[in-house]
């Protein structure tokens, strides 16, 4: 239960008063709640776009649940997508990218991620089917967090240094495995509660799951030999490509699957 308490307190703005000490031990830990902190953190968005679509209609709703999971997170995610972008897209050294990922300040190419993931999560709510936006909403947090456990358990931590490396290089297959089985538990009650034929939710499961994990190690495979590794950063970042390609993929379901 710490394991979760702590996951939650470091991953949402979510006022929780109990003093946990941060170990990597523990994070290791907590790494198998990564979905459920997910759903937790859509559950605001979800209330919010169903209000808004009831009062205000779907465009303004869409725009409301994308602001809402970003307050939950306090922006932490598109922090981590903003300043791999600036990074990455430098095409300096490796030693300046990883110099300039740490830099606080968001330069061109960081404006542009952030910018661009915030408009193509608006694009894809607004275009989801009336009846499928709210599990869409519920799920693709989730999905998003297996895909950051993933993202750390294929790859080393890219700077020689203690604090997130000591958990990004404990994280392993097992903590990754774990958490896909969760997401799998969340995303299956998700989809059944929102009126999928029983018959067709294992095929779903399996076609909302697949690309997000494979986005997140290949986005590791890539940073690998480009970084040494992965950053605090880049987790952000594979948390939003994840939840970018999952909410595509929710479409892509919803249009031709179902």
């Amino acid at each position: 239960m710490q394991a979760l308490i702590l996951m939650i307190q470091f991953m949402t703005r979510y006022p929780i008063p109990v003093v946990i000490d941060f170990t990597a031990e523990r994070f290791v830990q907590g790494m198998k709640w990564m979905p459920l902190v997910g759903l937790l953190a859509a559950l605001p968005a979800a209330v919010g776009l169903l209000l808004a679509d009831w009062l205000l209609g779907r465009e303004v709703a869409a725009i409301v649940a994308v602001i809402l999971l970003i307050t939950v997170t306090g922006g932490l995610h598109l922090d981590g997508i903003g300043d791999t972008a600036d990074g990455l897209f430098c095409y300096r050294s490796r030693e300046r990218m990883l110099e300039i990922m740490r830099d606080s300040t968001l330069g061109t190419n960081g404006v542009i991620a952030v910018v661009l993931t915030i408009l193509l999560k608006y694009i894809f709510l607004q275009a989801m089917p009336a009846e499928w936006a709210v599990p869409a909403v519920l799920a693709v947090p989730v999905l998003g967090r297996m895909a950051l456990v993933w993202h750390s358990a294929v790859a080393r931590y890219a700077r020689e240094e203690r604090g997130i490396g000591d958990y990004v290089n404990q994280t392993g297959l097992a903590q990754a495995a774990a958490a896909t089985l969760l997401s799998l538990v969340l995303v299956t009650v998700i989809l059944l509660l929102w009126g999928v034929p029983p018959a067709r939710v294992p095929l779903v499961a399996v076609l909302v799951h697949l690309p997000p994990i494979a986005l997140a190690a290949g986005f590791a495979a890539y940073l690998t030999r480009r970084l040494g590794g992965i950053t605090g950063d880049t987790i952000g970042a594979s948390i939003e490509l994840a939840e970018l390609l999952s909410l595509l993929i929710f479409l892509l379901v919803w249009k031709y699957v179902l």
